[in-house]
């Protein structure tokens, strides 16, 4: 507790208030931490994906997207398949018990020279594969500038 003295000289009555300080410590710590979870960098370790999902509607003020080129990385237990809509399909199977890394770096470096404006590609993660190595796959794709990631089912057909 905190005193204030207020006077109480001349024979007149002391008037000295305690005021508590621990209430009031407590609300500026709950407004901190408050300020501190909801601040804005908090979103240094997001990372955008988009996953559109069967059923799931079209907004109605968007016109349709343009039938524009497509760029595919399937990730299958035997390897990484980077394909386009052209109908181009570039094949790099594992390199032993791993994914090729590298080569996908190299491969998305060309892609990336052919046509510096394109920023999206669609990840198609095969069954089986792990977590992990889809991960790894969509940290290279962003490093590589394909922020514009989409994730879809292995087996559907585009």
């Amino acid at each position: 507790m905190a005193n204030i003295d207020t006077g109480g000289h001349g024979g007149k009555k002391s008037v000295d208030q305690e005021v508590p300080l621990v209430p009031f410590i407590d609300l500026l710590l709950c407004c901190v931490m408050f300020l501190l979870v909801t601040a804005v960098w908090n979103q240094l370790a997001k990372l955008d994906v988009n996953q559109q999902q069967p059923g799931q509607p079209q907004a109605q003020d968007q016109p349709p997207p343009d039938e524009t080129l497509k760029l595919i990385l399937q990730i299958q237990t035997s390897g990484y398949t980077l394909a386009s809509t052209q109908g181009d399909s570039i094949s790099i199977p594992k390199a032993g018990d791993s994914y090729d890394q590298e080569t996908l770096i190299a491969k998305l470096q060309e892609r990336r020279q052919i046509d510096p404006n394109h920023h999206d590609l669609i990840i198609t993660p095969e069954d089986g594969v792990r977590y992990e190595d889809i991960i790894h796959a969509m940290d290279i794709a962003v490093g590589e500038g394909f922020p514009g990631l989409s994730i879809q089912n292995g087996s559907s057909q585009l």
